[in-house]
């Protein structure tokens, strides 16, 4: 980007950039509700845009111990082997992120969770009765969708839930 005999400076476009890309970082930021799973040294999967099909693992090395204010995010930094190069600075990764609750999760159909203006529930199948059961949304997974409620494992859910069907009417 200089040719010979230019001047080079401060405000000058730089001559030359290293970068080691053997072993890079990968700073991933983490939601509030899920930084009581970081687990320093647990692998981490992860995918990059350039190869869909490839997953690739990234190593917990350090954390912020301090959440982003605006994001309600912790810093997390991985350490990621690259020996084959694939992986280039400044790439977008998705990562799947392993959490850790307090109690086993329950997982729903995406289409079984129901919103309105007023709330957000599952239709809970009781005694052949419908029975509207209050949630919070959380992790999606694939169809899948992780729910807190009111809710047991083992409870039946309507599939493809709808404010129409009221609550108490009669279902199969």
């Amino acid at each position: 980007m200089v040719h010979p005999g230019a001047l080079a400076g401060e405000d000058s476009p730089p001559l030359l950039t290293l970068q080691q890309v053997s072993r890079l970082r990968l700073v991933v930021p983490v939601p509030e509700e899920d930084v009581g799973g970081i687990v320093k040294g647990a692998a981490v999967p992860f995918r990059v845009p350039a190869f869909p099909d490839r997953v690739f693992s990234g190593t917990v090395a350090r954390l912020a111990h301090a959440l982003d204010a605006s994001t309600r995010t912790m810093a997390v930094e991985m350490d990621v082997a690259n020996r084959d190069g694939s992986l280039a600075p400044g790439m977008f990764p998705t990562v799947k992120w392993p959490v850790r609750r307090a109690r086993p999760a329950l997982w729903v159909p995406k289409t079984a969770v129901v919103n309105t203006s007023e709330r957000t529930f599952v239709i809970r199948a009781r005694n052949g009765r419908a029975e509207w059961v209050d949630v919070k949304k959380g992790a999606p997974e694939g169809d899948l969708i992780e729910v807190a409620g009111d809710l047991q494992a083992g409870d039946l859910v309507v599939r493809r839930g709808t404010d129409e069907l009221r609550e108490g009417a009669a279902i199969k």
